[in-house]
């Protein structure tokens, strides 16, 4: 199956001005038309293929609020079509990964995944951007117009500032 799968996916790059090759360590790293990038990783071991991208960092003052709608999202995988979404320690950014079991796959089968996963990268990378924005307009909209600002001298004759609603 190994010469087989690099034989289809060779097929597919040249149909899409892409070189497939793989490395020794079995990874294959793409970068598309757009500037994007997605590895192709084989696993021999599970006899699949990982289709893997950066989707891309989030900063650290919205990572709660960002990281939990993700999780909800991974749930079951009910919005990633299977994918999963991960965080990534050593880049610090979000990744996509999704595994393909090569057991049946056909011409069809691997290249209808390939273009899923780039359309599911370029959809979930322009949702995560959406995901941090409004986190951070949250989080910069924690004084709300409707809120009183104080500033108050305690008996201790420390100041405080205090947000009352």
């Amino acid at each position: 199956m190994k010469e087989e799968i690099e034989s289809i996916l060779k097929e597919i790059g040249a149909r899409n001005g892409l070189e497939i090759a793989f490395c020794e360590d079995g990874a294959c790293p793409l970068e598309l038309a757009d500037g994007r990038v997605l590895l192709i990783q084989k696993r021999a071991n599970l006899d699949e293929l990982d289709f893997v991208a950066t989707l891309g960092p989030v900063p650290k003052e919205v990572r709660a609020d960002v990281f939990t709608g993700l999780l909800a999202a991974n749930y079951y995988w009910t919005e990633t079509f299977g994918a999963t979404i991960s965080w990534n320690v050593d880049l610090d950014e979000v990744v996509i990964i999704y595994p393909f079991h090569l057991a049946d796959a056909t011409q069809e089968s691997v290249e209808t995944v390939f273009k899923r996963f780039v359309d599911l990268q370029a959809a979930w990378s322009e949702r995560l951007a959406g995901m941090i924005e409004r986190a951070k307009e949250e989080a910069s909209g924690a004084l709300d117009e409707d809120d009183e600002e104080e500033f108050s001298d305690d008996d201790d004759g420390k100041a405080r500032f205090i947000i009352t609603p």
